[in-house]
């Protein structure tokens, strides 16, 4: 699925070609070699655009809370989920009548050591009803806001759970995997029960036809500048289930009976986003988006389909000529001052051109594998780095014509990281374009 960019008229810059020859560069040269190093630095347009929808649908994790970004506004995101039987015939020879709740959990297990991006703080979850069928053999985005119905299915309605991804909860003696529990309610509970032994739970098929699955989301209200934050959750962990504990009153009223209701990679799951960018206590990221002309000192990236950097090359092709080779063309994308840890810039950003129909395609450079482009965030230096010499090299030979690169957090789809970035008019630490050129 593709969002059109919206570009306005670019800037043309001109290059500014200080050839500078590195003291240290050709030392190994051979004495009277007539070959040496130079070095160009382009000067760079570059400009921020709203990304495009991305793909949530049966990927490793899920992200459900929200946080307000001084930078980026509101950030909510909701996960919904289908729930499959554990066994055929469930109940069969049992009424329902016979039968009743002690309660209902619905447990997200968390995603190990990546367990949240922002704060831990305490936060109002919902769990409503889907009123509409999910197929496993299509694709969810993060715009797939589903169809709901019923009433908010938690049990305490309003009332806040603090995240605990560092201590697993002790249920029957038995210390489980950290989680997160949400209780649901009872009247669930008993709609459940008095389902047994019809034809609902004689498969998973007949079940989902019966609770079509959950979308849990979160209603925090007016929220502090990072305050709460997205947890990460891995629902195809064994603990990512809902539970139905109950008693069968006539026959064993004392002992407590449990059954598991799974999620797993038979199911739909996918997690939706809801941006609020207006909230940002900061008016830099729109109006950054207002404008794409100017060449800005700041620009911005954002994962789950947030925001990405456009970066431009113009009059790159007047470089070309006789009596030099491209060696290296590295790009250099420092974030810009300083950074909140909990709210960590992407550890890796990708590059992407667009091609001929406005598809986000890949550089020359990338045929070479992720490592050989690179892009990973140098936290000592807070730069990302990116060798794109073949795709310069294809530009400055007429093979490529000059575009619009892309720059995209990388694991979009599983993650929530931004980051400010220093934009080419940035005065101290810009973004550039360091060229270097055997000469002969």
């Amino acid at each position: 699925m593709q969002l059109p960019l919206i570009a306005g008229a670019l800037l043309f810059v001109s290059l500014s070609s200080c050839r500078k020859p590195e003291e240290d560069l050709g030392l190994d040269l051979l004495p009277g070699d007539p070959l040496g190093l130079v070095i160009d630095t382009v000067q760079l347009h570059a400009y921020t655009v709203t990304d495009t929808v991305v793909r949530t649908s049966a990927l490793s994790r899920n992200l459900l809370g929200s946080y307000l970004d001084t930078e980026f506004g509101l950030l909510r995101a909701g996960v919904v989920t289908q729930l499959r039987l554990s066994a055929n015939n469930i109940g069969s020879g049992q009424t329902g009548a016979n039968l009743e709740p002690d309660s209902l959990v619905l447990s997200l297990a968390f995603d190990g050591a990546n367990y949240a991006y922002g704060n831990l703080n305490a936060q109002v979850f919902r769990v409503h009803e889907l009123a509409q069928d999910l197929s496993v053999d299509s694709l969810y985005y993060t715009d797939d806001v589903p169809t709901i119905q019923g009433e908010d299915l938690v049990a305490v309605r309003g009332g806040r759970i603090t995240p605990q991804p560092l201590a697993g909860p002790v249920i029957g003696g038995d210390t489980l995997l950290p989680q997160l529990r949400i209780p649901l309610s009872n009247t669930l509970a008993r709609r459940l029960l008095d389902a047994f032994g019809t034809q609902s739970f004689e498969s998973s098929e007949y079940f989902l036809q019966f609770f079509k699955g959950l979308y849990i989301t979160v209603d925090n209200g007016t929220q502090l500048p990072f305050e709460s934050g997205l947890l990460y959750l891995n629902l195809l962990n064994s603990a990512s289930k809902a539970t139905l504990y109950y008693r069968d009153v006539v026959t064993a009223p004392d002992e407590q009976r449990s059954l598991d209701l799974l999620i797993n990679q038979n199911c739909v799951r996918y997690t939706v986003v809801e941006r609020d960018l207006d909230q940002a206590l900061s008016g830099g990221l729109n109006a950054a988006l207002a404008d794409t002309n100017t060449n800005a000192a700041t620009t911005y990236v954002q994962a789950l389909g947030g925001m990405r950097t456009v970066v431009r090359m113009p009059g790159i092709e007047a470089l070309a000529g006789e009596g030099r080779v491209l060696a290296k063309a590295e790009l250099v994308v420092p974030v810009k001052g300083s950074y909140n840890p909990l709210l960590a810039p992407p550890s890796q950003l990708f590059i992407f051109r667009k091609d001929e129909d406005g598809d986000d395609a890949f550089l020359p450079d990338q045929l070479g594998g992720i490592g050989a482009i690179d892009g990973t965030f140098n936290a000592s230096d807070r730069v990302y780095r990116f060798n794109i010499t073949r795709y310069v090299q294809q530009v400055l030979n007429g093979t490529l014509e000059e575009g619009r690169l892309m720059l995209v957090p990388g694991s979009s789809g599983v993650s929530a990281n931004r980051a400010v970035l220093a934009g080419p008019a940035d005065a101290s630490a810009p973004m550039r374009l360091r060229l270097t050129f055997t000469t002969f």
